[in-house]
Parts: C-alpha cells; structure tokens; sequence
C-alpha cells in the first residue's frame, strides 16, 4: 500500500490498494464463484438488489460520482463505503465496461426446481438463452406483468449474477424467483408433478388468444429464436400455442415474443 492510500484507507487509489484485487477478481466467473460474491453496478440496480434483501458488503463510487442520501440510509447494516480514484478505476476494469458506482454483495441462495411448488402463477422457462439483453427484457416484462417467476435451463447459477445480466434486468432479477436447472432435471420434475408445460411453437394450433383464459398456472417454455426449444421440451409439452404474425416476417425475437405472450396471460397473473 502506498503513503496515500495508508493516510486515507478507504480511498482506492492503486491497483497494490488491498480491496483492488477482490474487485478484480469478481470481474470473472471463477472469481464469483471462488468468493460467493457478485458486483452490482450503478446505484438503481443497487437499490434494486437491496429491496429484494441482497447483503451489501461494500459500495465504491469514482470521478465525480457522489452516493446519494437515500442508497445511504438504505445500505446493509456494516457496508463499508469507498472512494475509488478516477484512473483507478480505468485500470480495474480494464476492458470491460467501466462503472462509476458499484457494489460487491453475497450472492442471493440458489434456487431450485422444487421452488416451484410454492408459486402460484404462471412461470417462465428460458432454455439454453445466453444473451444478456433478452433474459435482461424478459425478467423486466415478467415482473411488470405479473409472473410467478422465471427459470434458466442449462445456465451456470455463477453467470445469473453476471454484471451484464444485472444491469440488463435494470437490478430486477434480485425480485424475482430466479431459478437453474439442467433440462433433465426440469423435466423430470415437470412429469413427477404433473405440471402443465407449454411451449412457444410457430406452428402450433392454438394460439395465444386462446391460452388468456386458461384458469391454472402454467409453466411457458421460450427456447432461442434460431434453434428454438430443444426436442425433449417440445415432446414433454401438455400444450403448445402460437403468435399470428405476418407471413412477411419469419419469427419474432424471443424477448418480444415472451412480452406478448405474458401480456395475453396477464388477467390470470394478476388475480393470483
């Protein structure tokens, strides 16, 4: 640690500064998953997480950024608050994206298929999405209408917490059951459940005007807009139902699809 930082310990102004490091590390999967910790960027995601009962470990803020009365008076009992000098953090993030206010926080409890006894509305199934932007869209227009919650097929538990995914979301993810699990396992427990899978399928018979009324929770299954749903969910599926949509466009992207498609179910999610 130099003089500068030894006179004023919360004040980050090397990368040699002991609390540089952690950040760094958590930049990367491995390093979340070694620290069971994850970084929370800029303040409304921050007070996102915090609503949702996130532990704040610390907060830090660089340039001319300055932390406001009300992320204050809500940070987790002993979150320690630190300055980071401007070109500092240049050299913390390196190459990814550079953030000006930020949190390391515990990473929330994973959530397993078994959640899903407990939630009354409908669920939103994501199998093998990777792009941040769509989950991001899909998690902020589930919330906003209603859904009980949303699980992730084959994604690592470590990448829900990814920084990009967080500020996708817009910090809505931490509101929301959030749930990982293989498609195996997902199925498995679908069948031993008796629960009632529908799946997004452009040729299907019904289609989504005719699922709005459906008076039971639903588990709606979106696969990625070139592939789709995998074989094994489509076979599994009790019901399937379609988007009328113009023969001039081939598909929709599947955060628009989900948005609509929840919008039909809206009255049911709504009520329960």
């Amino acid at each position: 640690m130099d003089q500068q930082s030894a006179n004023h310990p919360f004040l980050i102004d090397s990368l040699n500064h002991p609390l540089a490091g952690p950040i760094r590390t958590l930049l990367t999967r491995e390093g979340r998953r070694k620290l069971n910790q994850i970084l929370i960027d800029d303040e409304e995601n921050i007070l996102q997480a915090i609503k949702a009962g996130v532990e704040i470990d610390s907060l830090y803020f660089a340039g001319e950024e300055t932390v406001s009365e009300t992320l204050r008076k809500n940070l987790t009992a002993g979150a320690t608050i630190h300055e980071v000098a401007k070109r500092t953090t240049k050299k913390i993030f390196e190459n990814d994206k550079v953030s000006r206010i930020f949190a390391i926080a515990q990473t929330p409890k994973p959530i397993g298929v078994e959640a899903l006894k407990s939630i009354r509305k409908d669920v939103v199934v994501l199998e093998d999405l990777s792009i941040s932007g769509n989950i991001g869209n899909i998690t902020r227009t589930s919330l906003a209408l209603g859904v009980g919650g949303i699980i992730l097929l084959n994604m690592d538990p470590v990448d829900l917490y990814d920084r990009r995914l967080i500020r996708a979301s817009r910090g809505y993810l931490f509101s929301l059951p959030m749930i990982t699990a293989s498609t195996a396992d997902f199925l498995d427990y679908c069948k031993k459940n008796n629960e009632t899978l529908m799946v997004m399928d452009m040729h299907a018979d019904k289609t989504i005007d005719e699922i709005a009324t459906i008076s039971q929770r639903l588990l709606i299954a979106f696969g990625s807009e070139k592939e789709g749903c995998s074989p094994e969910i489509e076979n599994a599926a009790t019901m399937k139902a379609r988007i009328p949509i113009s023969d001039k466009v081939e598909s929709l992207n599947v955060s628009a699809s989900a948005g609509i498609t929840l919008y039909s179910r809206s009255k049911f999610n709504q009520a329960n």
